[in-house]
């Protein structure tokens, strides 16, 4: 299964990276702009300082039936979006830090 899906949100926009072949490309347009306002619904609460004790947010993933989506915040824009299957839920924190080191280069 692995990737299916990278996007980059940047000042408001949206732009794929990546999409899997036989992937939908209007229902993929439409499920990222449905995650876009999930994860801006959920940055809220992280932009004012993260957990206490536990700091800053570095990753979010959200588990649906047929898919992860995981969203990985820059400090600043952007903020990249993957979906992947869920084979690659077994590794999950290993691939989020690669994925970070790559984008990053923390």
């Amino acid at each position: 299964m692995g990737l299916r899906t990278c996007l980059e949100y940047r000042e408001g926009a949206m732009k794929f990276l990546y999409r899997r072949e036989g992937i939908d490309g209007d229902e993929a347009r439409d499920r990222a702009r449905r995650l876009q306002e999930l994860y801006r619904a959920e940055s809220n609460p992280a932009d004012k300082g993260g957990l206490t004790g536990h700091g800053r947010l570095r990753g979010s993933v959200h588990y649906f039936e047929d898919l992860l989506v995981l969203t990985l915040p820059a400090d600043d824009d952007p903020t990249f979006g993957f979906s992947v299957g869920l084979d690659v839920g077994s590794d999950l924190t290993q691939f989020l830090d690669s994925c970070r080191e790559t984008l990053f280069v923390e």
